[in-house]
């Protein structure tokens, strides 16, 4: 007897009632369940928004390409013009330069300048007669970068008639 009630209570110590622990356990389960399906929606409606997005701004963007080429090719006309004249400048500069070498210099006070005439000779005249005559360099036109509104009329005008006759 003794032998049955000391297993009786040492079975006592073995029972284990881990029912509210395997209760708050499901709950918390339950409730991560829950917040990842929330998460997965949340996620396919983002999905379908962005494919939404996509799909409407991407004719947009589309449409844009041609008008970003086009200011592109401006652009690069523009710093062709601009490299052009910047040369066309120095090149205007250095005869600038040389037709100032060329020319005779008054190093004469005025007092001087007034009488010169006066005592001037011949060979000024014949010194002036020598020098070169200028001749312009040929610079920039900016028709050859950019065309004219004819131009462009002309060339739509080309255009559409060749498509025409497709």
């Amino acid at each position: 007897m003794m032998l049955d009630e000391l297993a009786i209570d040492y079975s006592e110590y073995l029972k284990v009632d881990n029912e509210n622990e395997v209760n708050a356990l499901k709950d918390v389960v339950e409730d991560m369940l829950t917040r990842l399906e929330e998460f997965q929606t949340f996620m396919e409606m983002v999905r379908a928004l962005r494919v939404e997005s996509t799909s409407m701004h991407y004719n947009t963007i589309k449409e844009m390409k041609s008008k970003v080429t086009e200011l592109t090719e401006t652009v690069n006309k523009l710093e062709k013009l601009v490299n052009k004249v910047g040369e066309d400048v120095e090149l205007v500069d250095q005869q600038l330069t040389e037709a100032e070498a060329c020319m005779p210099i008054n190093k004469d006070g005025p007092l001087n300048s007034i009488f010169k005439p006066f005592f001037k000779k011949q060979e000024d005249h014949s010194l002036s007669r020598q020098l070169p005559a200028y001749e312009p360099p040929v610079i920039f036109k900016s028709d050859d970068y950019f065309p004219t509104a004819e131009a462009i009329d002309a060339l739509q005008i080309t255009e559409s008639d060749t498509t025409a006759n497709k």
